[in-house]
């Protein structure tokens, strides 16, 4: 019935959404790896900042005021008591010495130097004059030693602070202190290994990755940024937690994409909604099987036939799907569909006019008149008698609504027969009161009908009631040539089944109406339950 109807396979669909959910999930897990890492930037920069902003404190509070109050100083017992003072009053800055001519004179610690110490250049100057040198060597152990020192007028002064605050305490979060000297970064302290070769402006706020490390620059001043490192890998590895709470977020979004997946895909291609979508495609295949005049062994007419395989290409009967067009309210889609193709074809294969042909029809359109308007609408008035309506409904409920589309049928010409008689509708009463043309007995009593049995005798009843009210009979299922002896001896018109032909397409029909092929035999019955329509 459908045709090239596009299938999403279950296994696509769940694919589908698979890649949907890792596609949503990914921003949330992105942004809640990225919040924890900004909270532990954030502390880590507060942590260092804490530093730099009392290192400035002192040199403001401690360093400046010295200049000011020793504005020619020399290493006698004055200037270096005022070091000493100064020295214990500095909570970020030790050893205060006294510079002049570029040597270390005297400290806080050591009192004059017997040998002064060479000062190192700085490696940058601040913009009120004072400058900051990494590698200072100490006069204690023969300058072996060295350290960070700031410089300020005839001053300069250790820096001394705890070595956690210069630290993170965790082993995947590192950074690196820099000062930008004409253009050019220069390390301060910090991860030298941390990658920072793309930080080359004072640009706070960045983030990049970078060999393995997610990145980010906090700059404090013009000349003076923090670069902190996230080790992902290492991350990854020491907060196992996170890890695992990743893991459960994935799983639990992935079953639930599952189950959706699954419910969708039961939707989707639902019978309801297949048959719903294929009648409003217009996706309709039609079938012919001849129907012979058991007297000559003639073709006199066909059956018209529908037709449908589910979106996935799975054959669906039509005692299966019938029923469903009823539940989706489309029998009149339907019907219109049947008709209009099945004229369409028969003109086409100039078939019209040559034989009998039964179409089925839903009582309700019979009743409202929408099939007598569809034939009526398509054919011309000389063909009318050629064409049989058979009833289809196993339960009739609005007898009299049906007998007057029946009444009206008839005398425009048209032919009428209740087909699959003895399986539902079989009241006497209702069947005089239809006053139908033919009767079609149902396959399922002539299946082993041809041996003496209560099915025979229950066919030979059927047959003298037709008989009575002058109906002509047609019986459906003949398989074997001794049920085909049975029904001639018992005086039946015609004969339907797979003794003579399979339902076929219009093209094989012409063939067999025009002789050109033989009639062949079904090799089982399951392949003609699954052919013929209910």
């Amino acid at each position: 019935m459908f045709k090239n109807s596009f299938h999403l396979r279950k296994p696509s669909l769940l694919a589908l959404l698979w890649l949907l959910t890792f596609l949503m999930a990914a921003p949330l897990i992105w942004l809640g790896l990225h919040t924890n890492w900004s909270n532990h930037k954030n502390t880590l920069v507060s942590q260092l900042s804490e530093l730099s902003v009392g290192v400035g404190n002192d040199v403001s509070a401690i360093l400046i005021p010295l200049n000011h109050m020793h504005p020619q100083p020399d290493c006698d017992s004055t200037v270096l008591t005022a070091m000493q003072q100064a020295d214990f009053k500095a909570n970020f800055l030790t050893n205060i010495s006294l510079v002049r001519d570029g040597l270390i004179l005297c400290s806080s610690l050591e009192g004059r130097l017997s040998t002064p110490v060479p000062l190192a250049k700085p490696d940058f100057l601040f913009a009120d004059g004072g400058g900051f040198t990494l590698h200072q060597p100490l006069s204690l152990f023969g300058g072996r030693i060295d350290g960070k020192t700031v410089h300020q007028g005839a001053f300069i002064a250790y820096l001394d602070y705890p070595s956690t605050q210069t630290k993170s305490n965790l082993p995947w979060l590192s950074f690196v202190n820099f000062h930008f000297v004409e253009g050019d970064n220069t390390f301060t302290y910090g991860n030298r290994a941390l990658p920072t070769e793309a930080f080359v402006a004072p640009v706070a706020g960045l983030e990049w990755y970078q060999g393995g490390y997610w990145l980010f620059s906090e700059c404090s001043s013009e000349v003076e940024c923090i670069v902190v490192g996230v080790d992902i890998m290492g991350y990854i590895a020491d907060q196992q937690a996170v890890g695992g709470l990743i893991v459960i977020f994935l799983a639990t979004a992935l079953t639930l994409a599952t189950l959706l997946g699954l419910s969708l895909h039961r939707w989707l291609y639902s019978m309801p909604r297949q048959v719903r979508r294929g009648i409003n495609r217009r996706q309709l295949t039609l079938n012919y099987q001849p129907i012979v005049d058991i007297a000559s062994g003639q073709i006199a007419g066909c059956e018209v036939l529908c037709r449908w395989q589910t979106a996935d290409g799975v054959p669906v009967r039509p005692d299966l799907f019938i029923p469903v067009v009823e539940q989706n309210n489309q029998t009149r889609e339907l019907s219109a569909q049947v008709v209009t193709s099945c004229i369409g074809e028969l003109r086409q294969a100039g078939l019209i006019g040559r034989c009998q042909v039964a179409i089925n029809a839903f009582p309700d359109d019979i009743a409202s008149g929408h099939i007598c308007e569809l034939l009526c609408r398509l054919l011309p008035v000389k063909y009318y008698p050629l064409f049989t309506v058979e009833l289809t409904e196993k339960q009739i409920d609005d007898l009299d609504n049906l007998c007057e589309g029946v009444h009206r049928l008839r005398a425009l010409g048209f032919k009428v027969a209740i087909d699959d008689f003895g399986t539902g509708f079989s009241n006497l009463e209702g069947l005089r009161e239809l006053s139908v043309d033919h009767l079609k007995i149902d396959k399922s009593f002539i299946w082993g009908a041809e041996k003496p049995s209560l099915k025979q005798r229950l066919v030979e009843h059927i047959v003298n009631i037709a008989k009575s009210l002058r109906l002509k009979i047609v019986a459906e299922g003949v398989e074997t040539h001794d049920q085909l002896n049975f029904l001639r001896q018992i005086n039946v018109d015609y004969t339907q089944g797979y003794l003579h032909s399979r339902p076929v397409g219009i093209k094989e029909f012409v063939a067999l109406l025009d002789g050109a092929t033989k009639s062949t035999r079904p090799d089982d019955r399951h392949d003609k339950q699954t052919a013929e329509i209910g």
